[in-house]
């Protein structure tokens, strides 16, 4: 199976969205698939909890947490 998450980033990583985008995009997912739903909240945790975090993808794009 391709890696998704670089499939996401070949196919819409040029477009600029807003959070708030992405956050509806993920309950339009855990609506779809309820069973989903535990890892999407982890996913949507981490994004908001992100900038407290030290990282930085210009030094490596790929894994930018140190």
């Amino acid at each position: 199976m391709a890696d998704e998450i670089e499939r996401l980033r070949d196919k819409r990583g040029d477009q600029d969205v807003k959070f708030a985008q992405v956050a509806d995009h993920l309950r339009d997912f855990t609506d779809l698939a309820p069973d989903d739903g535990d890892a999407v909240q982890r996913v949507a945790a981490f994004l908001a909890d992100i900038e407290d975090e030290p990282h930085d993808h210009d030094d490596d794009p790929q894994h930018g947490l140190g």
